[in-house]
């Protein structure tokens, strides 16, 4: 009892202590911090802080933000007044041989320290950004100070290495998150100079997927994939040449304005990081940790011409690289389907050549189902806008057209694209009657919806094409006997629509309609018949709310529906069962005995 009790009087003193001891130590890194950037500072001070980024997750996440942003300072400052190009002019000579001296040795060392921990430096602030465990402001704060890192390395200009370096690895790790690209978004893509260089890190990253090991590096691949879409998905598509005077900055800023009473008008908020700064990062004094325009005429650069990231084209060449490379790469189905609903709003406008999508979008048809009709959609906008020639394009989407479409779960959009490749009223009668018997015969086993959808097909498409209506009533020869479902000449196996004989057919599909189950259907067929006899008064079916039914939806539409009048019961008795005669109760005696 004793021995219990001293443990019990023993316990808050030990957590007291170890609080003590926390805080001390919390305490000791913030004075670290402030006492290396005061004016007598210790360069050694840096070690301890670089020591509190070693294993970044176990510390506080106040230890770690104290410690980036002093060092952040210090080292940024110091390459900034070129120590570190010194440090890299002096490694060049030292190779071809000097004399010692003195002083000169001890500026060697120190330049020598200098570069040696700021490679260090911002390989733990790498370290931050991919790990997982430490708190996401921390690993924002993070790429904050690697961006910083790449704007001072020289003045004016901006440490591509750097940054395509720390983001192709940022991006490769798993704990790549939402916060992380939200941040490199909001503050950073809007950059011209950032952006260019995103578009190459991402191509390099893209191209490295193929080298993934199969197994748990295929798996790896996948999520790279996602994050590299991710990031050019996030990335603004801006492509006009980059002007540094006056007049363009005037313009720059026009265009904000009018985005910000624009923005005003329909009550939206303004962002004045993602609206306002699309100046490049490398020139950009205000938010710096030190004076890049002081730092400039310090270091009396030289400018060496303008920089790529200046030429609209360069960045449209980089943009259409980098969408190439990722979509030679395998990725998830989820960013497949994504990657083909906005190819042709997203990406093919700004790419170089588009006709160079034509290979990925012909690969994707194969898919099939609502990937395959995007695809064929990417290509429908190569034929008409890019003067892409596909001539097995309809060939294409008749595959397509098979009964497993009225199942799928994106119905509705496939069918919306499928309206939207049959408008044209200069299709050949040929095609247009091949997919009207495709259409009819499809209906036969179709659910209600999907033989609604059919049916609506059926009716704009004879309307659309006048050629066709031989389908709906086609004589016999005198004399001819009336011929069997078996002898239809029209060819439901056949792929190409050329080959199927559907003009030589009839429509016997939609006759048989009329007797369908379902109410709605046999209306359909009635509103046909009257349409194609009176065309002045009527007009095409509206396909969208057609393609969009279901069960679920044709249950609520009868439910809801407002009956005239009310059926009465026909029984006197209660209704008990559904088969009661003689015959269907020794069925189902005979199932329970071959049961047993």
């Amino acid at each position: 009892v004793v021995a219990r009790a001293s443990l019990v009087a023993m316990a808050p003193k030990k957590r007291a202590s170890t609080s003590v001891a926390s805080t001390a130590a919390r305490r000791g890194i913030r004075d670290g911090a402030i006492a290396l950037n005061a004016s007598t500072n210790d360069p050694n001070g840096a070690l301890a802080l670089l020591g509190t980024l070693r294993d970044p997750s176990r510390r506080p996440r106040e230890d770690v933000a104290d410690a980036l942003v002093a060092l952040e300072r210090f080292f940024c400052e110091r390459t900034a007044a070129g120590e570190l190009a010194e440090s890299r002019a002096r490694r060049k000579r030292d190779e071809g041989g000097r004399e010692e001296g003195g002083d000169d040795d001890a500026r060697d060392a120190y330049l020598a320290w200098f570069a040696k921990h700021r490679r260090v430096f911002v390989e733990r602030c790498v370290g931050c950004v991919v790990d997982g465990e430490l708190d996401e402001r921390a690993r924002c704060l993070a790429l904050g100070v690697i961006m910083e890192c790449a704007r001072c390395e020289t003045p004016g200009k901006f440490s591509n290495e750097l940054y395509e370096d720390a983001l192709r690895r940022a991006t490769r790790a798993k704990s790549w998150s939402e916060a992380l690209l939200g941040t490199l978004k909001a503050r950073y893509l809007t950059r011209v100079d950032v952006r260019y260089h995103t578009y190459g890190a991402m191509r390099k990253l893209a191209e490295e997927l193929k080298t993934y090991a199969p197994g748990e590096g295929e798996a790896a691949a996948v999520d790279v994939a996602r994050n590299v879409y991710d990031v050019l998905n996030a990335t603004p598509r801006a492509f006009d040449d980059y002007r540094g005077d006056e007049a363009g900055a005037e313009d720059e800023d026009g265009r904000a304005d009018f985005a910000a009473m624009l923005a005003k008008l329909r009550g939206e908020s303004v962002d004045d990081e993602g609206e306002k700064k699309r100046g490049p990062w490398c020139e950009d004094a205000e938010g710096s940790v030190i004076d890049l325009e002081a730092a400039k005429k310090k270091r009396k650069t030289s400018g060496g011409g303008k920089p790529k990231w200046t030429e609209g084209a360069r960045h449209r060449r980089a943009f259409s690289d980098a969408w190439l490379a990722l979509l030679r790469a395998d990725f998830p189905e989820d960013i497949y389907r994504k990657i083909l609903m906005r190819l042709h709003v997203d990406v093919m406008p700004h790419m170089v050549n588009p006709q160079l999508l034509s290979d990925f979008c012909v690969d994707s048809i194969d898919v099939g189902g609502l990937t395959g009709m995007l695809a064929l959609n990417g290509l429908f906008i190569l034929m008409t806008q890019h003067g892409l020639e596909y001539p097995t394009f309809y060939n294409r989407l008749y595959e397509l057209l098979d009964a497993s479409c009225f199942h799928a779960n994106h119905r509705r959009g496939f069918f919306s694209l499928m309206d939207v490749f049959l408008k044209s009223p200069a299709l050949p009668a040929y095609l247009v009657a091949s997919f009207i018997k495709r259409f009819a015969r499809l209906a036969l086993s179709a659910p209600p919806a999907g033989a609604m959808v059919c049916v609506g097909f059926i009716h704009n498409l004879l309307r659309r094409h006048k050629s066709c209506v031989v389908l709906v009533h086609r004589e016999r020869v005198e004399g001819e006997a009336a011929k069997l479902i078996d002898a239809d000449p029209f060819d439901a196996d056949e792929r190409d629509p050329a080959k199927t004989n559907a003009l030589k057919s009839s429509l016997w599909e939609v006759e048989t309609l009329r007797a369908h189950y379902f109410p709605q259907i046999p209306k359909m067929v009635a509103l046909l018949e009257r349409d194609l006899t009176d065309r002045v008064k009527t007009k095409e079916l509206e396909m969208g709310d057609l393609c969009g039914a279901s069960y679920g939806s044709l249950t609520a539409e009868e439910l809801d529906a407002r009956v005239k009048k009310v059926p009465l019961a026909s029984r006197a008795e209660p209704f008990t069962s559904i088969f009661t005669t003689s015959e269907m109760s020794r069925c189902f005696d005979t199932f329970e005995r071959v049961n047993a």
